[in-house]
């Protein structure tokens, strides 16, 4: 079973409903849904994402318990029925990209993206130690990352604060994506943050260009230019790798930045 399709009336899963569901690739729960219990998802080994709709009260403990290839989280969130995500996080080790809606009913949805990275531990031997002793060592910045989850809500604050723990051994894949869907979708963004995020794009130019052109992410590529952080040659480089792969929107959008924004520089220069 790859889908479940859930009754519109359902208001709870009960405790080891679906779990041992091995096959199952992703959850979008009804509006109606108030309750997930205990264990309810538990070994469902396969499970890539799960949307989580803005009525649910309950998450029980364990539910997504050892889900290992559950990668993204979408989150409906309307003011006064907040439920925190936390005991999810806390029962899954590997890099979680979480999406959070923020619902309305008198203006537009507001989005948030946040990445909690990756961690666990490494058990050694202490080989100094006069008897057998092991050690553990903590691998990854997500333990760190995950202390900005909140009662109700990411503290958005802290998770822009806790930037520096990403720099400190994180991918730049990672780093990169977080820092541009702050930018991207600013949901409580101090100009700090904004700052401290731009700072770093504005440092790894080229690199995020080349990233967003082998990906074909117009989106990302598109908010970089829109930022003016590449410079003429980055972006004759951007272009050179464009042409090189065959991509002919990428290639046509980076020379109509260029000519806007380099041209008549570039040939002020010359003479």
């Amino acid at each position: 079973m790859k889908y479940i399709q859930f009754p519109d009336t359902l208001e709870v899963i009960d405790h080891h409903g679906f779990s041992e569901c091995r096959e199952l690739l992703n959850l979008d729960f009804p509006d109606s849904l108030k309750s997930i219990g205990n264990y309810a998802f538990y070994n469902c080994w396969a499970l890539e994402q799960v949307h989580l709709t803005a009525h649910i009260r309950s998450i029980g403990f364990g539910a997504f318990k050892n889900c290992e290839k559950l990668s993204e989280i979408v989150q409906d969130k309307i003011e006064g029925l907040d439920i925190s995500i936390g005991s999810i996080l806390d029962d899954l080790n590997q890099q979680i990209h979480v999406i959070v809606r923020h619902l309305y009913p008198d203006k537009p949805v507001e989005e948030a993206r946040v990445i909690f990275t990756e961690h666990d531990y490494e058990v050694v031997a202490n080989v100094a130690s006069m008897c057998k002793q092991f050690e553990s060592t903590e691998i990854g910045s997500g333990k760190y990352i995950r202390y900005c989850i909140g009662i109700q809500d990411v503290d958005y604050n802290k998770y822009d604060g806790m930037f520096y723990v990403l720099l400190r051994g994180d991918s730049f894949d990672t780093i990169i994506t977080v820092a541009m869907e702050r930018l991207m979708y600013p949901y409580a963004l101090t100009l700090e943050g904004e700052h401290t995020y731009k700072d770093y794009i504005a440092e790894h130019a080229l690199e995020a260009a080349k990233k967003f052109i082998q990906e074909d992410d117009k989106d990302k590529l598109t908010f970089l230019v829109d930022l003016g952080v590449l410079d003429s040659d980055e972006t004759d480089q951007a272009i050179d790798l464009a042409l090189s792969l065959d991509k002919t929107e990428f290639t046509a959008f980076l020379m109509d930045y260029k000519h806007r924004n380099f041209s008549m520089a570039d040939e002020s220069f010359d003479l």
